[in-house]
């Protein structure tokens, strides 16, 4: 082996000083790249989490927020649900209540004008018997040739009213 060795022209004393030289060498890529570049990657990844953790809440909070928007949704249709059933009653109610009052107002318009027929029908037949009472005693003045007094007339003309009056 020490031939092999002197073959190469290996020196021990050389290779424990390249393995030193390496060593330090090794030290100081670790200590002047190694360590930043670990420290870089860390705080890209701690970056890349917190940003992470902030869309995750983001979407957390947009989704709440979307319930509630579905939720206020939801309420402002049963809301207006609600409002335009209620309008719908008013609107029945109130129609009801006018054709009431039509009604009520057409009956005592009627009984109105009923009880003016049968004032002017009375009025009329009270017209038509003193008419009649009058031409009466008139007619029955010139069947008996005689001149009634006035008095006379009064009383002819009244018991022809009654008369009259009785046959209706």
């Amino acid at each position: 082996m020490a031939s092999v060795l002197e073959a190469l022209h290996f020196n021990f004393s050389t290779f424990i000083l390249q393995a030193i030289n390496l060593l330090i060498v090794m030290g100081v890529l670790y200590i002047l790249l190694y360590k930043p570049l670990m420290r870089v990657i860390e705080e890209r990844d701690n970056k890349i989490e917190n940003n992470l953790q902030e869309a995750q809440s983001a979407k957390e909070e947009a989704n709440e927020l979307l319930a509630q928007y579905k939720e206020q949704l939801g309420q402002a249709r049963e809301e207006a649900r609600g409002i335009i059933e209620n309008a719908k009653k008013i609107g029945d109610d109130t129609r009801e209540r006018i054709i009431a009052e039509a009604r009520e107002e057409a009956n005592k318009t009627l009984e109105k004008a009923k009880r003016e027929i049968e004032t002017e029908k009375a009025k009329a037949l009270g017209e038509i018997r003193s008419e009649a009472a009058t031409l009466a005693v008139l007619v029955a003045g010139k069947v008996i040739k005689k001149e009634l007094d006035t008095e006379e007339h009064k009383r002819l003309a009244q018991e022809f009213v009654d008369e009259v009056g009785e046959v209706q």
